[in-house]
């Protein structure tokens, strides 16, 4: 199998420990409000997933479906203006389960998965003035995101098509596809993944992640965000549990190649993280125990987001991770403490961190890693292979990475922000990096990245990709788990929009910046040295 190796800047680690909140870069924000989705404040979603921004309106649609209930079927969408006052709320109940929504040119397209998730789902179109029905129209199983072109004459459908079961025959796992929907006609085109049936094992040879039992590699492969290039042409999906994104071909609806994101090696400078949920003296948490081990990261992203960058194409995935687990009849976690280790790792691992690595709780004993680290399928591990980057990576307009941001973000929180530390998952994915989203705030490219676990959203300064710099962290009590992101600018200011899944609260906040002094830009320079990705490949 293939790695890929990240060269970052030693210094990464000392310049965070002397980084303090809201003192980078000119950077501020206000929390504008909170908007609770509960039946006494009139809301039909009963619950905040994703959002999208009407600018001919400027409205906020909200999907939801209520996290305390979790039960396929319920949900709607929530209308707010930006004053937080709900103007319009309806269910889609009805339909089946609401995923997303996307509004775009005053029309509005909300996907929703068949009461049967493994049957073909549906876009439903709505006249963002009126509310009015425009139409329905079928797509793939299990539509979980939703995106328009730039111009708006097309909407892109990541169908993720999760299994039901692995264990009830081919009817149990559809395959994932992606639908693309011409928005005037309500015509559609579907761009599949079966002309790679017959690659499977090149694709796992590049590094391509291909785990689900008797699957076959449409089945295996479940788009779950996707980003559109600025022109138009073409857009990348990703494909979180398989460790890759799709490339896709708008214009004739074809998935064009399958990119694998490669491995993370944790024992490097700048990679470090925090494996254990129970460690430090008397088995107390010990927040932000950071350090470097030999470990891999599948990056597994889940948010992806579209910019341009000095008339250049590129795309920032939020790393989150994802494992099968056993609920689909799958095979694909284990904790270290209780996996088979091969004779050769195990080797490599005592030397490294000593003979009670496996069984210690201050060591790896704790975390959860992925049963495909058994590379040679003899039922031992020969790779320690942990879900999810714990980070954002950027890629050019060919897939290929080009920076990542290793463990900045665990160490960002570590310095600054204990207080939304969750140490209980540091042996399974970290502050979870969910969504991200990149927005010109008075010129300067601002990407902002949802951290499902911390709570927070986290700006950086991507204005300048050799000197990437960290601006400060959004959070407000109460809200829990942000899922979906939405910025915009208007009249009024430049804003960012919140959807915090398990609170089931939408926040708003105006976002601002000023030019960035050379003394700072030297500072980011130093502390996000990882603009400059150095690959190497070994067997």
């Amino acid at each position: 199998m293939k790695h890929t190796r990240i060269t970052l800047a030693i210094a990464v680690a000392v310049a965070l420990a002397s980084t303090t909140a809201n003192a980078t870069g000119g950077f501020s924000y206000s929390h504008e409000w909170t908007f609770s989705h509960t039946a006494a404040n009139g809301s039909n979603s009963m619950g905040s997933e994703i959002l999208s921004y009407d600018a001919l309106n400027n409205r906020l649609w909200v999907a939801g479906t209520d996290a305390n209930q979790l039960n396929l079927g319920q949900g709607g969408i929530d209308i707010l203006d930006l004053s937080g006052n709900l103007v319009n709320s309806f269910s889609t109940s009805s339909l089946g389960g609401i995923n997303s929504v996307a509004v775009k040119n005053g029309q509005a397209a909300i996907a929703i998965t068949a009461p049967n998730k493994t049957n073909a789902g549906l876009v439903s179109f709505y006249n963002a003035n009126t509310y009015a029905h425009q139409a329905d129209v079928t797509v793939g199983a299990n539509p979980d995101a939703v995106t328009y072109t730039p111009d708006g004459s097309r909407l892109l459908v990541a169908n993720e098509a999760e299994p039901s079961s692995y264990l009830v025959g081919p009817g149990g796992d559809p395959v994932g596809s992606v639908s693309i929907i011409n928005t005037t006609t309500f015509t559609s085109q579907t761009a599949g993944f079966e002309s790679f049936n017959g690659s499977a094992a090149a694709l796992k040879a590049a590094g391509v992640r291909l785990t689900g039992p008797n699957a076959s590699v449409a089945q295996d492969l479940e788009p779950e965000y996707i980003a559109v290039s600025a022109d138009g042409t073409k857009a990348y999906a990703t494909l979180q549990e398989a460790n890759s994104v799709a490339e896709i071909d708008i214009a004739t609806a074809t998935i064009t190649n399958i990119k694998a994101m490669g491995l993370k090696d944790h024992s490097l400078a700048g990679n470090g993280l925090d494996v254990s949920d129970r460690d430090g003296s008397g088995k107390s948490p010990l927040n932000g125990n950071i350090q470097n081990w030999n470990v891999m990261g599948m990056y597994m992203p889940d948010g992806i987001a579209s910019f341009t960058n000095s008339g250049s194409q590129y795309y920032v995935t939020a790393n989150e991770g994802d494992s099968r687990g056993d609920w689909a009849g799958g095979n694909d976690e284990i904790r270290v403490g209780d996996a088979t280790i091969d004779s050769a790792l195990n080797a490599t691992l005592t030397a490294a961190h000593g003979a009670d690595w496996q069984t210690n709780n201050d060591k790896l004993n704790r975390l959860t890693v992925s049963t495909s680290g058994d590379t040679d399928g003899d039922g031992d591990l020969d790779q320690l292979q942990v879900f999810g980057g714990r980070s954002f990576s950027i890629l050019d307009a060919n897939g290929t990475m080009v920076s990542d941001s290793g463990d900045q973000i665990e160490q960002i929180i570590k310095a600054n922000y204990p207080s939304i530390w969750d140490d209980s998952r540091s042996d399974n994915k970290g502050p979870e990096p969910e969504s991200a989203i990149v927005g010109k705030v008075n010129g300067r490219d601002i990407l902002f990245l949802g951290l499902e676990r911390s709570n927070a959203i986290m700006a950086w300064d991507i204005s300048n990709l050799a000197s990437i710099l960290y601006l400060d962290t959004i959070f407000t009590a109460g809200d829990v788990g942000p899922e979906g992101i939405s910025f915009f600018s208007n009249a009024a200011g430049s804003y960012l929009a919140v959807s915090n899944e398990v609170s089931e609260t939408t926040s708003l906040y105006q976002v601002a910046a000023v030019p960035v002094p050379a003394a700072i830009w030297l500072f980011g320079s130093a502390m996000a040295g990882f603009g400059v990705l150095t690959r190497r490949r070994k067997a």
